[in-house]
């Protein structure tokens, strides 16, 4: 009975999470998962060459000493005429020592309009499958034991319709130009059932702003830093809703071509938390570099998360690892088109 009252425990601590989409520190390193706007948006774009006009992009976070962890992988194209964008990702993420596990396959599309002077929106759609399950294989239960010794197979009722899959949908919009960018997005529009027992537990849709401002100090002039590196600071926020769940994340990034570091604050410090605490979550830091190539473009980034509270620091440590690569050959170097949304993305 103790085993299974661990178990149980172990469930309902990470069914809890279910109630709440995984996050990323490196937020413009997986800019699909954040706002579907996003689709397309590239560095560079060399409109005779259609291989520059596709991005691949990697994120993985190990969070309290890898019990959860999450990967994130997408692939997007921007059309010829740079108004068109289109994209797919995947997330998978593994909550807790259970683990209850979560797969996400979403396809993206995004248009951009131009609006009046500088200033234009990228319009977002994704639509997404999901699947997820608890994975027992690595529990032994009470009833699996005899005199004898251990059995092969167990008749808890706990194995039974222990996943579930879903379709949600999402939708974002950005306002840019360029030393400004503005978005919103909201994701679970139609409240999916997300429970693992048949039962009715509604997917709480999220809702999340962001925006940020570039401060340029230097002009970049080509690709690469020997043509003449940028030097910028951003400053940014980010805000996001989901349920009961809030989260605000305020900070800096100072670029100086090819590097890029970054820190930013982590909490609600106005609202307390259900102890009666201030609500600090971390500081995040961030140190990413991007190599030009003759084959294209490389982007590297590592981010560390500084707990505030005694609570997130006994969970234990969080990182994340992310990398990009565009195909940029030196034919094409002489027409790129440089992006237009400042982002500090990596």
């Amino acid at each position: 009975m103790k085993i299974l009252f661990l178990v149980l425990s172990g469930i309902f601590l990470s069914i809890n999470a279910f109630g709440q989409d995984p996050q990323f520190t490196q937020i413009y390193a997986s800019p699909m998962f954040l706002n579907p706007a996003f689709t397309g948006n590239h560095d560079y774009d060399c409109r005779k060459l259609a291989g520059s006009r596709i991005k691949t992009m990697v994120n993985y976070r190990a969070q309290y000493n890898g019990d959860f962890n999450t990967f994130y992988g997408s692939l997007d194209y921007r059309e010829k005429s740079g108004r068109l964008g289109l994209g797919a990702i995947i997330v998978r993420d593994k909550m807790g020592s259970v683990p209850l596990n979560s797969t996400m396959i979403g396809f993206l599309g995004s248009y951009k309009v131009p609006i009046i002077n500088d200033w234009q929106v990228h319009l977002g759609l994704q639509g997404n499958f999901n699947y997820r399950n608890v994975d027992y294989s690595g529990f032994t239960f009470p009833d699996q034991f005899s005199q004898s010794g251990q059995t092969s197979a167990t008749n808890e009722p706990l194995l039974n319709g222990t996943d579930a899959s879903f379709i949600d949908f999402a939708t974002g919009v950005l306002f840019f130009n360029e030393k400004i960018f503005i978005g919103g997005a909201a994701h679970h529009l139609n409240q999916p059932n997300q429970s693992l027992y048949g039962e009715s537990e509604k997917l709480p849709l999220k809702v999340a702003f962001h925006g940020g401002y570039k401060i340029l100090l230097k002009r970049a002039r080509g690709f690469g830093r020997s043509k003449g590196p940028e030097k910028s600071l951003t400053p940014t926020i980010h805000y996001k809703i989901q349920g009961v769940f809030q989260q605000l994340e305020v900070g800096n990034f100072f670029t100086f071509d090819p590097f890029l570091i970054g820190v930013w604050y982590r909490g609600l410090p106005f609202l307390k938390s259900p102890e009666s605490t201030i609500n600090h979550e971390s500081v995040c830091v961030l140190a990413g570099t991007k190599v030009p190539t003759d084959y294209g473009l490389i982007k590297v980034g590592f981010s560390y998360d500084v707990p505030l509270s005694s609570q997130v620091n006994n969970l234990g440590r969080t990182f994340e690892i992310s990398l990009s690569y565009q195909l940029i050959n030196e034919k094409c170097r002489k027409r790129i088109v440089y992006r237009k949304i400042p982002c500090p993305g990596l």
